[in-house]
């Protein structure tokens, strides 16, 4: 029945409640980190407490579209709504860059004018908010191979706890040292990190957008598998791209040898894509001879 969710696979389910979880325990900490970093005066824990933002937005994100990308097919979304994951790894990907341009240009006001940090109560906050992103990077650890959606929550976890390392780390040379150029200077890895971070997840969102080949496979490759089956003359029109991050689909156009049996030609092509590339969703027309081509005045 249209607009129905399909029955609940016991991995979404445990995905779907790990997702739950971060999401409220970065939702709790986020209110401790933004209050600590202003009565501390510390970009670096201000700039974190950005980064778990954006992990806050991501997480909702992600639990909302992991539900939504599970829903059947409809008269109007006859794909079903697995590109919703896609949308929602994109906006995440793209909300980190914008707090990544915050945080680059209160550090630079930070190194002109440097000002003074309570470098141990900023340790502090630091030290917990490390243990909250290590925490619900563990909770997603094992999932996040299941689709774009969450390995993009995956990694905003994992950034945001490198960057609580370095936040930590800056509390302690304030502390000992009192160098407060370590707060802007941890602030500057901290954003260079969310930027390598999220490179690899906006490319790929957008090209699977764009109806792009799936970059694990190659085309080319896959056209002349097809043209080496028995009774394949040539292989055109053919095109590979994706729904998901994990449902490729493929279309191709076969011409067929003048005595091939096309229906042994269709099904040997359909399991070949099935075995050789996970490809389930084809669509295959088993021509008898090329189609003219159009030729121009």
């Amino acid at each position: 029945m249209p607009n129905e969710l399909h029955p609940d696979d016991p991995s979404d389910v445990l995905a779907h409640q790990a997702l739950g979880w971060a999401f409220w325990l970065h939702v709790i900490f986020l209110l401790v980190e933004t209050v600590g970093g202003f009565l501390t005066g510390s970009l670096a824990l201000l700039s974190d407490a950005g980064h778990m933002l954006s992990d806050v937005l991501a997480l909702a994100i992600a639990w909302v579209v992991s539900r939504l990308a599970h829903r059947g097919a409809s008269l109007t979304r006859t794909y079903g709504y697995g590109r919703a994951e896609i949308l929602g790894a994109l906006i995440n990907g793209l909300t980190l860059w914008l707090v990544v341009g915050a945080i680059f240009l209160e550090s630079i006001r930070r190194l002109i004018h440097p000002l003074e940090v309570l470098s141990g109560a900023m340790l502090a906050v630091a030290l917990a908010g490390l243990a909250v992103n290590v925490v619900c990077a563990g909770m997603l650890f094992r999932h996040r191979g299941h689709d774009l959606n969450l390995r993009g929550a995956f990694l905003h976890l994992v950034a945001d706890s490198v960057s609580s390392v370095g936040v930590v780390t800056a509390g302690v040379l304030m502390w000992r040292f009192q160098w407060y150029l370590a707060d802007p200077l941890a602030s500057f890895l901290i954003g260079i990190l969310i930027l390598v971070s999220s490179w690899g997840l906006i490319k790929e969102s957008v090209n699977i957008l764009l109806e792009g080949t799936p970059a694990h496979l190659n085309i080319e490759q896959v056209r002349l598998r097809l043209e080496a089956l028995d009774g394949v003359e040539k292989c055109h029109d053919l095109h590979i791209w994706m729904i998901g991050s994990s449902e490729p689909v493929l279309t191709a156009h076969l011409t067929a040898t003048p005595n091939a049996d096309r229906t042994k030609v269709l099904r040997e092509a359909t399991d070949l894509l099935s075995a050789a590339y996970k490809i389930g969703h084809v669509t295959i027309q088993v021509e008898k001879e090329a189609l003219p081509e159009w030729t121009h005045d």
